[in-house]
C-alpha cells in the first residue's frame, strides 16, 4: 500500500488550502471528505473572502477544489470513520471499508450546526438555508442585513441569541427575537431589550413559508406569523471532534480541539488541525489561514525528518 505524506480529513477551506500549499511542495497528498460542509450548499454571496468577493459558497468550494487538485493533491469522497498508529504510519479507514497510509494526518473535519426545527427535523429548513436571506454568521454576514426588518432564530440559549442581536443591531435596529427553547434570559440581557424595543416571541417553529430559496416568513405554534426581509439563525455550533478525541488528542472546555501551538500541531506527534476545530471565528478567510498554516509546518516537519 502507498503512504501519502498527509491524509487530510475534510474539503472545507481549510483543508483544501493545506492541499493546495502541500502538493505545490512536492508532497503526495490525500483529501477525504464527505462533503456534508456548509459551504457546499452555501447560495448567498460572501463579500469579505479576499479574492473571492462577490462568489457564492458553492463557486469558492469548486475553485478551491480544482486549484488543489491542479497542484496535484489527490480528492475522493469518503467518510472517514477511524484513524489509528503513529507518525510515519497511520491508517485511515473510511465508512466503505477503504484503508489509506500516511506519515501524517491534519484534521479539518469542521462543526456541527444547528438548525431551527419543526417538529425535531431540521432538514426542513434546509431549502432556505444560506440559500438567499438567511444567516447563520455574525462575522461573515452582518453587513448582509443592514437596514432590513430582521428576525433572530435562537436555537440554543437566550445569551447566544441575544449575543447576535447585539452583533447585528450594529448594521440595523428594525429587530425581533425569537427564542425557540426555554432558557432564562438574564436581567443584564432584559435591560437591553427593553431599552432598545426588541419584540420578543417565545414559541416553537411549525413552519417556514418561501419559494426558490428566499425566506418569507415563520408560523410558530402559538399562531403568529412573523413577515421579515432577512432571517439570522443563533445557534449552538459544536466542533467535530469524534477522530480527534479517539486519536487522543486533547479538547478545551468549549469544546473546540487544543492546539499545541498556533502552528496547529496537538499533543499527538504527526497529527495537525485547521479550520473550525480550533477555537476562533468560523470565516473563510481564517480557516484557509489556519489551513495554510498546518500545511507549511506539516511540510517542514517532515522535510526535518
Amino acid at each position: 500500500m502507498n503512504i501519502y505524506d498527509c491524509i487530510i480529513v475534510g474539503a472545507g477551506p481549510a483543508g483544501l488550502s493545506a492541499a493546495m500549499h502541500l502538493a505545490w511542495h512536492n508532497r503526495r497528498v490525500l483529501v477525504l471528505d464527505r462533503r456534508t460542509g456548509p459551504l457546499f450548499f452555501t447560495l448567498t454571496k460572501l463579500e469579505n473572502v479576499p479574492g473571492f468577493a462577490g462568489q457564492t459558497g458553492v463557486q469558492i468550494m469548486k475553485s478551491l477544489r480544482t486549484q488543489a487538485i491542479n497542484m496535484g493533491a489527490e480528492v475522493k469522497r469518503g467518510n472517514v470513520i477511524s484513524i489509528t498508529g503513529e507518525f510515519t504510519d497511520f491508517t485511515v479507514k473510511t465508512q466503505k471499508d477503504e484503508e489509506y497510509k500516511a506519515k501524517t494526518i491534519l484534521l479539518a473535519t469542521g462543526i456541527a450546526r444547528y438548525h431551527p426545527t419543526i417538529d425535531g427535523d431540521y432538514k426542513r429548513c434546509l431549502a432556505f438555508a444560506a440559500k438567499c436571506n438567511m444567516f447563520y454568521c455574525p462575522d461573515c454576514e452582518a453587513p448582509e442585513i443592514a437596514d432590513k426588518d430582521t428576525l433572530v432564530i435562537g436555537t440554543g440559549n437566550s445569551a447566544g441569541a441575544i449575543g447576535t442581536a447585539k452583533h447585528l443591531w450594529l448594521h440595523t435596529n428594525k429587530i425581533d427575537l425569537l427564542l425557540t427553547s426555554d432558557s432564562a434570559i438574564s436581567d443584564e440581557n432584559q435591560v437591553w431589550l427593553n431599552d432598545n424595543n426588541i419584540k420578543l416571541h417565545r414559541a416553537k417553529i411549525t413552519a417556514l413559508e418561501g419559494k426558490k430559496g428566499c425566506l418569507d416568513a415563520v408560523v410558530l405554534d402559538n399562531g403568529a406569523r412573523l413577515e421579515h426581509e432577512a432571517f439570522f439563525v443563533s445557534a449552538p455550533k459544536l466542533p467535530r471532534t469524534d477522530l480527534a478525541e479517539k486519536l487522543g488528542i486533547r479538547t478545551t472546555k468549549s469544546g473546540h480541539v487544543e492546539p499545541k501551538s498556533q502552528r496547529g500541531d496537538t499533543n499527538i506527534k504527526g497529527v495537525w488541525i485547521a479550520g473550525d476545530l480550533r477555537p476562533m471565528t468560523q470565516q473563510v478567510s481564517v480557516s484557509l489561514g489556519t489551513g495554510n498554516i498546518a500545511a507549511v509546518h506539516i511540510d517542514q516537519f517532515l522535510a526535518k525528518r
